[in-house]
C-alpha cells in the first residue's frame, strides 16, 4: 500500500514530533486485497459511478450454479457427490458465467449494453452466484418488461422442456404457513413477500421492481403440486425465458427502476464476507479480517484457481486528490487547450495515465474540432473525502466544478479574487449557498450507504461542516436515518405511520449519541430538536407498541360523534371517570348495569377518548413486573375490567396486589383508575360458595379490597 499517500496523516506528524513516540500503530488492510472492506467499497463506488453516468441500470440478474448440470454430474466418479468435487464445480460455473456475459454483452439478447458489472458470491452450503447489472443502450419501457421477463408457470404442452426447468429452480417455497423452518420466513411470514398477489397485467411497483404478471388459474394460470401444496404463479421467481432454458439453473431477472433498486444491489457489494465473533478487543484491519471468517470450500477453491470475483466495463480510473494526479492535471491544462475544456473527473475518458503523466489516447472515436484527440468509454471517478477533512473535501468539490484549472490558485480564483481556501473559493461560487453541497452528499450517501454510516455522516455535517440549516437537513432525509429503526418496528409487530413520532425521536437519540461522543454538545446547539430520553420511546417493546399504534385521527372522530349520543347517567359515568384520570386521584370504580342499557358503547367510548390523546388503556391483564406488558400497565391511564362479575374475587384481589407491586404504589390498585363493569343479577346464581353475593357488592362499592 501506497503509505506516502496519506498526505494528512503525515501533515498530522510534521507539525506534532514530539508526540510520536505515544502515536498508535495503524494496520490497514488495501484496497488492493480482493474481497476486503476497502476493495468491495471501491467496487460500490464504481458501481456508483456508472449510475452517474449511464443513470439506473435496466436488469438484475442472479444466476446461481446447479450441482446437477450434465457437466458437473458427468465429471464425478462412481459415489461422489458435487459437494464432493468443488474443483468441478468452480470451473464450470466459471464457464457458465463467461458464457452467460457472452449473451447478454456480445450477444445483446436484450439489446445493445452500455456497460455491465458482477461479483460473485457463495452460499453456506457451498454453491457460487453471481449478480449481475446491466444497462442497456435503449432503456426498458413498462410496456416492454413482459417480453423480457416472466414471472409464470410455461404450459407444458408448448413447452415441456422449460416447464420442467421451472419446476425444478424457480419456484419459491413454499414458506410462510407451508413451512414455518424456511429460512427466508421470520415471525411467520416470509422476507420476500411470498406468495404474490395475483396480477392480470404487470404494475409498476414501489419498492424499486415492477409488480409482474402473474394469472390465476382462473385466468389461464398453470399449477402443479409440490410436496402436496398446489404451486400456483404467486410461488414463481422472475426469470427470462431464454436464459433459463439455456443454463437449467436459477436465473432470477429483475427490472430495475428505482434508487432504492440501486441501494440494495450495492449492498450485495459492500456487506463484507461471512464472520463469526468470538471476542471484543482492539485489532488492526488485517487481524479483523480474518477473525472468525468463514470461508467455504468452493470459494476456496475458486480462490486457488484465481478465477474473478468482480467483472465490469467500461473500466473506471480512480483519480486522487491533492496527489500527482491533480498536478498532471494542471501541467496538462497548461499546455493543452482542449484539456481547458474538461473537468478533472472527465480526463480519463481522452487521456491515458502514464509514467506519472497524462497522454492523449491513442484509440477510440475521434472528438471533432480538435486533432488527434479521441474518447474511448473509461471513465473518472475521484476518490471520495472525508467531510471532516474540510480544505480537502472543499478542494474535490471545486474540481468537480472548475473545467481547466492550471494551479491549486486557480481552483481558489473566483472573478480574479484568489480565496484564501478552497472552502471560501466554494461559498464564493455558490457552491455552499442553502447547504447545496449537502444535499448531494447526502443524496449520494442515501443510495448506497446503510442508516448508521448516513447518522455518521450527518453528524460529522452538524459538528465540523458549519451546515446553514440542519433542520431542513433533518425533514428532508430522516425517513433515509431512520430506516432501520423502521424495520425493527414492522418486525416488532407495530405500525410505522402511526409511530413515526416514536422512530423519529429515536433516530435522534443515536444521532445524538454520535454528536456528543465527537464535540460533547448536543442536537439543541445545533438548532434540532432535542430528543426524549425516557422508556415511552424505546422502540424495543412489542406490547407498548402495540398499545401506542392507533389511529388517533379516526378514535378522534369516534369520540367527537358519540359523545352527543350519551344520556344522563352514562356522561355523568364518563365525566367522572375522565376527571378522576386528569386528576390522577387513582379511584376505583363498577359500573353496574344490565345487558342492554349502553355499558358496551360507554366503556368503548372511553377508551377511544384516552386512546385518541395517545394515552394507554387496556382491558385486563396480568402478568410478572419485569415483562413487556409490565411496561404497559406502569404507564396505562386506565383499566377497563367488563363483566368483572363472572370473575372470582380473588382475581380482582389478585389485580390490585400485581399493579401495587408493578407500579410501586400501596394506593388501591397500584394508583391507576379502573373500571369494574358487569351486571350482579345475572351473576347471583353463580357466586361462589360460601360468599355472600351482596358482600362482595358491597365491598367493591366501598372500595374495600
Amino acid at each position: 500500500m501506497r503509505s506516502e499517500e496519506y498526505v494528512h496523516l503525515k501533515d498530522a506528524l510534521s507539525k506534532n514530533n514530539e508526540q510520536l513516540s505515544t502515536m498508535g500503530k495503524m494496520v490497514v488492510l488495501p484496497s488492493s486485497f480482493t474481497g476486503g472492506p476497502r476493495y468491495m467499497h471501491e467496487r460500490t463506488q464504481d458501481a456508483m459511478t456508472y449510475v452517474r453516468h449511464y443513470g439506473r441500470p435496466d436488469l438484475f440478474i442472479t444466476f446461481t450454479c446447479n450441482p446437477k448440470w450434465p457437466e458437473i454430474t458427468q465429471l464425478l466418479s462412481e459415489g461422489q457427490q458435487s459437494h464432493d468435487r468443488h474443483d468441478i464445480v468452480a470451473r464450470v460455473f466459471n464457464v457458465k458465467v463467461k458464457h452467460m456475459m457472452k449473451l447478454l454483452t456480445v450477444g445483446s439478447i436484450f439489446g445493445k449494453t452500455k456497460c455491465h458489472m458482477y461479483t460473485i458470491e457463495w452460499q453456506k452450503r457451498g454453491l457460487p452466484h453471481v449478480h449481475i447489472l446491466l444497462w442497456l443502450e435503449e432503456k426498458m419501457r413498462p410496456e416492454s418488461i413482459d417480453q423480457i421477463i416472466c414471472a409464470e408457470l410455461p404450459d407444458p404442452d408448448i413447452n415441456p422442456d422449460l416447464y420442467q426447468i421451472i419446476k425444478t429452480t424457480m419456484v419459491h417455497g413454499p414458506c410462510g404457513s407451508f413451512n414455518l423452518k424456511s429460512p427466508c420466513v421470520v415471525n411467520g411470514k416470509c422476507t420476500k413477500n411470498y406468495p404474490k398477489e395475483f396480477l392480470k397485467e404487470t404494475q409498476t411497483g414501489d419498492d424499486g421492481y415492477p409488480k409482474y404478471r402473474r394469472r390465476s388459474p382462473a385466468d389461464g394460470g398453470k399449477t402443479f403440486k409440490l410436496n402436496g401444496v398446489e404451486i400456483d404463479n404467486r410461488w414463481i421467481v422472475p426469470y427470462n425465458l431464454v436464459l433459463s432454458h439455456t443454463f437449467g439453473a436459477h436465473v432470477n431477472v429483475e427490472s430495475c427502476n428505482s434508487v432504492k433498486s440501486i441501494k440494495y444491489i450495492c449492498n450485495y457489494l459492500n456487506k463484507g464476507s461471512d464472520q463469526a465473533s468470538f471476542s471484543v478487543q482492539d485489532l488492526d484491519e488485517v487481524t479483523n479480517y480474518q477473525a472468525g471468517r468463514y470461508i467455504s470450500s468452493s470459494e476456496a477453491v475458486w480462490r486457488i484457481f484465481r478465477f474473478p470475483i468482480h467483472d465490469r466495463f467500461p473500466s473506471v480510473m480512480h483519480l486522487a486528490v491533492h496527489l500527482e494526479n491533480v498536478m498532471a492535471f494542471f501541467e496538462l491544462c497548461q499546455v493543452d487547450d482542449f484539456a481547458k475544456t474538461l473537468l478533472y473527473v472527465e480526463v480519463p475518458a481522452y487521456y491515458v495515465w502514464k509514467n506519472n503523466r497524462f497522454d492523449r489516447r491513442k484509440k477510440g472515436k475521434v472528438v471533432s474540432g480538435y486533432l488527434g484527440v479521441k474518447k474511448d468509454q473509461v471513465l473518472g471517478r475521484v476518490y471520495t473525502v472525508h467531510p471532516g477533512n474540510t480544505e480537502c473535501y472543499h478542494l474535490r468539490l471545486l474540481l468537480h466544478e472548475i473545467r481547466g484549472p492550471t494551479s491549486f490558485s486557480a481552483l481558489k480564483t473566483v472573478d480574479g479574487v484568489i480565496h484564501t481556501t478552497f472552502q471560501a473559493a466554494c461559498r464564493a461560487l455558490g457552491l455552499l449557498e442553502d447547504d447545496a453541497n449537502w444535499y448531494r452528499t447526502l443524496d449520494e450517501a442515501c443510495i448506497s450507504d446503510s442508516p448508521y454510516k448516513i447518522h455518521e455522516l450527518f453528524a460529522i455535517m452538524l459538528v465540523f461542516c458549519h451546515v446553514d440549516d440542519p433542520p431542513k437537513l433533518w425533514e428532508k432525509y430522516r425517513n433515509y436515518f431512520s430506516e432501520d429503526i423502521k424495520r425493527e418496528v414492522e418486525r416488532d409487530g407495530g405500525n410505522v405511520e402511526l409511530l413515526l413520532d416514536v422512530i423519529y425521536n429515536k433516530c435522534l437519540i443515536l444521532l445524538e449519541d454520535i454528536v456528543i461522543s465527537m464535540s460533547g454538545k448536543t442536537l439543541l446547539q445545533f438548532g434540532l430538536h432535542s430528543p426524549i430520553r425516557d422508556e415511552r420511546f424505546i422502540v424495543t417493546n412489542r406490547q407498548y407498541l402495540r398499545e401506542l399504534a392507533y389511529d388517533t385521527v379516526y378514535l378522534t372522530k369516534v369520540v367527537t360523534e358519540n359523545v352527543p349520543k350519551l344520556n344522563l347517567e352514562q356522561k355523568k359515568v364518563y365525566d367522572e371517570i375522565l376527571n378522576s384520570i386528569i386528576s390522577d386521584s387513582g379511584q376505583l370504580y363498577f359500573l353496574d348495569a344490565p345487558g342492554g342499557t349502553g355499558k358496551t358503547f360507554l366503556i368503548n367510548l372511553l377508551l377511544a377518548k384516552i386512546r385518541s390523546e395517545k394515552n394507554i388503556a387496556i382491558a385486563v391483564a396480568s402478568s410478572s413486573s419485569e415483562s413487556d406488558i409490565a411496561h404497559v400497565l406502569r404507564e396505562t391511564k386506565i383499566i377497563i375490567w367488563d363483566e368483572c362479575t363472572m370473575a372470582h374475587k380473588k382475581g380482582i384481589e389478585a389485580l390490585n396486589r400485581l399493579l401495587q407491586d408493578i407500579r410501586g404504589c400501596e394506593r388501591i390498585m397500584g394508583g391507576v383508575i379502573v373500571l369494574l363493569a358487569g351486571d350482579f343479577r345475572q351473576t347471583l346464581p353463580v357466586v361462589p360458595r360460601g360468599t355472600r353475593a351482596d358482600e362482595i357488592k358491597a365491598c367493591i362499592k366501598s372500595s374495600i379490597l
